[in-house]
């Protein structure tokens, strides 16, 4: 298990820098192509020299420069880095264990009104986007009915009045997921329950719901885990919507302050390299550590995947 886990994290150190490299050269050599006269050659070859440099700097004094604003690009991404975690890891740790939660209800419950009622949940919400949703929430549950706050409260607003903030978010970001997962468990418990494997732990004296949750459930989780990386990258691509919609002042702001330049006319395309290139490896690191306790997550579940550091 130790030789495996370092081994994933030499490999996530030298994908980073694979994918810090190419983010980084194709951000300057398209703005250079863009606003100069330099051809592809010149331009590439005058942004690998300044990459080096910038990789050497990261690497001796953690130095990921200044935006064009001349602020350290870590003293923007600090708090606004937090806020954004802050939503999409409360959404899954709301969209996985609930899913999960909604899927065994169903299995249990089949072709009864409660399965029929989770089933057209989970096909409603996994067919409606999330930034529809947000529009949904925002409009009638915050400003119509005022039943929660219909935006990001100030960062000096009350600890309850933080927790009641992230309602509509989390719920716009999970519905989908959570739907998701309770198809995924629902047709994985029924298929267990028709097996052999089944009816034997039954015969053993297990009551139904006994041999659910100690032996359908985690055979059924085996399949969920591989599901929540590319799920949790998906949800994290549609934050950055809901962020505008509920002016949360976290990561999609910043990058959108950071890719667009407004004048009093009109906005026109200008990057902050080193900014975009900090807000895309921060994400890109988030989710291959969140794949890393995936992975270990599902051998602790199942002791029959062993993960070492052979291939």
């Amino acid at each position: 298990m130790l030789k495996y886990i370092l081994k994933r994290l030499i490999l996530m150190i030298i994908s980073m820098i694979v994918v810090l490299a190419f983010t980084y050269m194709i951000l300057n050599v398209s703005m250079t192509l863009k606003w100069t006269r330099l051809t592809f050659t010149e331009a590439f070859s005058v942004h690998w020299e300044g990459f080096k440099l910038y990789l050497g700097n990261i690497i001796n004094d953690w130095d990921w420069g200044t935006s064009m604003k001349g602020v350290d690009v870590w003293q923007l991404l600090g708090r606004k880095l937090l806020i954004s975690l802050k939503y999409n890891f409360v959404a899954l740790f709301v969209y996985v264990p609930f899913g999960v939660l909604l899927g065994v209800i169903a299995a249990v419950k089949k072709n009864k009104l409660t399965d029929y009622i989770i089933s057209a949940f989970s096909m409603v919400f996994n067919a409606i986007p999330s930034f529809i949703i947000i529009f949904f929430l925002v409009i009638f549950v915050g400003y119509k009915w005022g039943l929660l706050v219909p935006q990001e409260p100030y960062y000096s607003a009350p600890f309850l009045k933080q927790i009641e903030g992230l309602a509509i978010p989390v719920i716009a970001l999970s519905v989908g997921p959570m739907g998701n997962f309770a198809q995924i468990v629902r047709g994985e418990i029924i298929e267990n329950l028709n097996s052999e494997h089944f009816i034997l732990l039954r015969t053993k004296g297990l009551t139904r719901k006994q041999a659910i949750f100690r032996h359908a459930l985690k055979d059924s989780l085996i399949t969920v885990i591989p599901q929540i990386i590319p799920t949790f990258v998906f949800v994290i691509g549609m934050s950055f919507f809901i962020e505008s919609v509920y002016n949360i002042q976290g990561i999609a702001n910043l990058f959108l302050d950071s890719i667009i330049m407004p004048t009093s006319m009109y906005s026109y395309l200008y990057i902050d390299v080193p900014v975009v290139v900090a807000i895309g490896i921060l994400l890109y690191g988030t989710i291959m550590v969140t794949s890393l306790f995936a992975d270990i997550s599902l051998s602790i579940l199942d002791p029959r995947i062993r993960i070492t550091g052979k291939k």
